[in-house]
């Protein structure tokens, strides 16, 4: 009886031994996988209107439509700053692409740092808009803390269930449901125009979040102008 102890306790130890050896490897598989969203925000020069800004974006397309593993590209800015909400294949890609020597042509053309901040995105899904993004869009990062209690795989879930309600959002194009390295979670949306998301993101949905999660959620709104958005990739037989 005790020899069959000891041999269940150590098949124990080593099925828990490969589970955990095997760890890194499930979570690199993962993050091949999933798509990773950044936003960059570059401090706005001084003068600078907002039709040479709408300008610059539009003549920009054709560079980003060539950045390997980059499926979309919002262009954005607000009254302190300009940038994007960039949506690569992978994290790879997109670290790739932000890399050091981008962080310094960035810095010796504006004479400026860029901030770029990572969120990995599980889901994205069309809202009932069934528009083509145009001049008047905005865009609204989401970012709501997760609760202590909530695994990441019940957070994930959470997401995925939420599909459908944003499906049929009225005015809203497009949402990437997000997850950021600070352990928040919400998404990136882009509505029709600013009156749009105001009326999305009004008092009645601050007490909602405020009351579900214990503490209101933050929310960043940018103009979007000009998007680039690949073809959706064709999968082979």
């Amino acid at each position: 009886m005790k020899l069959f102890i000891s041999m269940l306790a150590l098949g124990v130890l080593v099925g828990l031994g490969a589970w955990f050896g095997l760890a890194p490897q499930r979570a690199a598989a993962e993050a091949a996988q999933t798509k990773v969203a950044v936003y960059v925000s570059i401090p706005r020069p001084a003068g600078v209107t907002d039709e040479t800004i709408n300008a610059e974006f539009t003549r920009a397309i054709p560079l980003y439509a060539n950045v390997p593993g980059l499926e979309r590209k919002y262009f954005t800015y607000s009254q302190a700053a300009f940038g994007g909400l960039y949506l690569f294949e992978n994290e790879a890609a997109a670290k790739a692409y932000f890399n050091a020597a981008w962080l310094e042509r960035v810095q010796k053309t504006y004479g400026a740092k860029a901030n770029t901040v990572y969120f990995s995105v599980p889901a994205v899904t069309t809202g009932a808009a069934l528009v083509a993004p145009s001049a008047a869009n905005v865009a609204t990062i989401i970012e709501i803390k997760t609760p202590w209690y909530a695994t990441n795989g019940l957070v994930k879930k959470g997401l995925q269930d939420a599909i459908p309600t944003y499906a049929v959002t009225p005015r809203l194009i497009y949402k990437y449901f997000t997850q950021g390295a600070d352990r928040t979670f919400g998404g990136i949306y882009l509505w029709e125009d600013q009156a749009s998301a105001d009326a999305f993101f009004g008092p009645a949905w601050h007490a909602r979040v405020t009351k579900r999660y214990g503490q209101d959620g933050k929310v960043t709104f940018l103009k979007a102008p000009v998007s680039m958005i690949q073809p959706i990739k064709s999968e082979k037989p």
